[in-house]
């Protein structure tokens, strides 16, 4: 039945039209039906069927009423349902019970009830509302679609949008079908092959895969990460997330959270700024700070803002201003405050700048570099250090290098303009080092001090070497020579040597006479930390003052030339015993002790050289002038004769 009559064809043909147009405004969103055109040949719409079709003004006022298997037809499009109502005047149209509308494209939408405003160009259709296109439904109580916006709106329960294998469903929802975007709100499922997401509200687009969740929300990826956010966005075609405010994310590989996280499994990268922990499952890595960034693929790690990286499984934890590190290379990187402690190596490091590579095992500081190795018991302090797992220098600074050595119990710190270090026997239980200092060299222990321009430690017998007008002290003694040797016990020195030119002085209790030997040759031995016992050899020269019994009084001066000397003394420091081959000797009473007879010819006493605690081995002390830099030769001790 073709509707003919003027006022029929206008309302039917424009109605119908707009209701069409409407309802498959998804399908055809730029064709749009001016209000007063008039239908064009081809496109007049017809009534195919309706068991009643009337018009009452005095009942329905300018409506056209068609009830019982109502169907429609215009081009490409039907319409069936129970009954119609068109109104001319007010350019409406309702379809009521059981509505079907179909398209030839699969388009098809079912529901109880359909209301099109033509002058508003706004489609309602109510009740168990069903919309169905290739690939794409919808499922709703309400449904609203603005003509002129492109936008439509489902509300009044569970919607359930289903497009390209994901699924929607939210208590409301509005969608373009123009530029793709879609709003979703109330208790909000998503599901895709990739992510299901649970929110209360989600805005994205359907075409560019863009998710944006508002509200306590969970994201789950196939991949196995659980994403809790009150603002995120995810892109499902890149895997990119982007993350506003406090977030987590965890997962098979590794587990994020931070107040801003952008976030991309596909990559493997992974940035945050605001209090960010990152933990790499894979590498059993832990990186914290306030701006991190990583990538799970290279391995490379970057932060800054008191920055903390652990690697469980290397046992090595970097900390610092700003920090670069790559489990994979090896390379460590830090700047600021940097400290890098390494549990298996039993070694730590502080400075500003520190870079490390545990793949060659070396490394660089620069800046109040502090490395401290508690397996080797040795520190080293510097302007610069330069370190290898066998070796080390350290130069430069105020107030300079400094090196530790604590193997024996008592520290020993030296310092000097350079020092480094080498070892031997690396990684086995016969490991040992040796510790070079070069130029102004100052040494203190609690037992010992020392002055020399070159020295060399070794931690295998704990012997210092000393070159370069060395100088030692214990307690009141004092020995000098042209090098020396000091071997130490945990906390005490055992022994010491002095080559060429060796003088050795004590200071006695009165603090104004000072006991003396010099010779070619010295050998001294501790106990408990103090002198036991003495061997001079060679050009013997001897000062001696005696003490009487009763009051520990001087007795005299006694001055001794020989060849070979040994000296045995006692507990309390008293010389107990004197062995010598042939010698001269000469006894001055205290009263007759001739002014020249109180020192030897190379004797110093050098009381304001000697460093007097860990802090003062900074000092630079020079000696007094040139011609007391190196003792003098000591002559051969003249020889008895046996007159004929």
């Amino acid at each position: 039945m073709i509707l003919k009559n003027k006022k029929t064809n206008i309302c039917g043909h424009r109605i119908v039209s707009y209701m069409i147009l409407c309802l498959f405004g998804l399908s055809i969103p730029h064709l749009v039906w001016a209000q007063n055109t008039k239908p064009k040949q081809g496109e007049k719409v017809y009534l195919d069927h309706a068991d009643v079709l009337r018009h009452n003004q005095w009942e329905k006022a300018d409506v056209q009423i068609a009830k019982g298997n109502v169907k429609f037809r215009h081009k490409d499009m039907s319409l069936t349902c129970d009954s119609a109502y068109l109104n001319d005047r007010q350019n409406t149209f309702e379809a009521f019970g059981d509505v079907d509308i179909k398209r030839k494209d699969g388009t098809r939408i079912n529901c109880e009830r359909v209301f099109y405003d033509g002058f508003a160009q706004v489609m309602r259709a109510r009740k168990n509302v069903r919309v169905r296109q290739p690939l794409k439904s919808l499922k709703c109580d309400s449904l609203d679609y603005n003509l002129v916006s492109k936008v439509a709106n489902f509300f009044g329960g569970r919607g359930t949008l289903i497009y390209n294998g994901s699924t929607i469903i939210a208590d409301e929802g509005d969608y373009n079908t123009e530029n793709s975007d879609a709003n979703f709100y109330g208790d909000v499922i998503i599901r895709t092959p990739k992510y299901r997401i649970n929110t209360p509200t989600a805005h994205g687009n359907t075409e560019t895969g863009l998710m944006h969740v508002i509200g306590k929300s969970v994201i789950r990826t196939n991949k196995g990460e659980v994403v809790h956010t009150n603002d995120g966005t995810y892109n499902s075609k890149t895997d990119n997330m982007e993350l506003t405010g406090y977030s987590t994310i965890t997962s098979p590989e590794r587990d994020v959270q931070g107040n801003n996280i952008t976030y991309n499994s596909t990559t493997g990268d992974a940035e945050g700024h605001g209090n960010v922990k990152i933990y790499d499952k894979v590498n059993k890595r832990t990186m914290t700070g306030e701006d991190m960034r990583y990538n799970s693929k290279t391995g490379q790690s970057e932060g800054s803002g008191n920055v903390k990286i652990v690697d469980h499984k290397e046992q090595r934890t970097i900390t610092g201003d700003n920090v670069i590190y790559n489990g994979n290379t090896g390379h460590s990187e830090g700047h600021g405050n940097v400290k890098i402690v390494d549990l298996k190596k039993q070694r730590t490091i502080t400075g500003e700048h520190l870079m490390y590579n545990s793949k060659i095992r070396e490394g660089e500081g620069k800046g109040n570099v502090h490395y401290l190795d508690e397996k080797s018991k040795q520190a080293f302090y510097g302007d610069y250090i330069h370190y290898t797992d066998s070796s080390a220098i350290a130069y430069g600074g105020n107030p300079g290098p400094v090196a530790k050595e604590f193997s024996k119990g008592d520290t020993l710190f030296v310092h000097a303009d350079t020092i480094t270090m080498k070892g031997y026997n690396v990684d086995t239980p016969e490991m040992y080092r040796k510790v070079f200092g070069v130029n102004n060299v100052r040494a203190y222990r609690t037992d010992v001090q020392a002055v020399c321009g070159f020295f060399v430690y070794n931690t295998k017998d704990s012997c210092l070497t000393m070159y370069q007008e060395p100088i030692a002290w214990n307690g009141n003694q004092q020995i000098l020579g042209d090098s020396i040797k000091v071997y130490m016990n945990d906390s005490t020195i055992r022994s010491a040597h002095v080559f060429g030119n060796a003088l050795s002085v004590e200071k006695l209790k009165d603090k104004e006479h000072y006991n003396q030997i010099s010779s070619d040759l010295m050998h001294a031995y501790f106990k408990d930390g103090a002198a036991r016992q003495g061997e001079a050899i060679r050009n013997v020269l001897t000062i001696y003052y005696p003490l009487d019994e009763k009051d520990s009084s001087l007795v005299g001066l006694n001055y001794l030339e020989t060849d070979t000397m040994r000296m045995y003394i006692g507990v309390d420091r008293q010389l107990e015993k004197i062995w010598t081959n042939k010698f001269t000797s000469t006894m001055y009473p205290m009263t007759q002790i001739p002014p020249d007879k109180t020192a030897l010819p190379n004797f110093h006493w050098y009381e304001e050289v000697r460093p007097k605690d860990k802090n003062d081995i900074f000092r630079n002390v020079a000696r007094k002038d040139d011609t007391d830099i190196r003792p003098k030769a000591v002559p051969a001790p003249p020889r008895q004769q046996i007159m004929k």
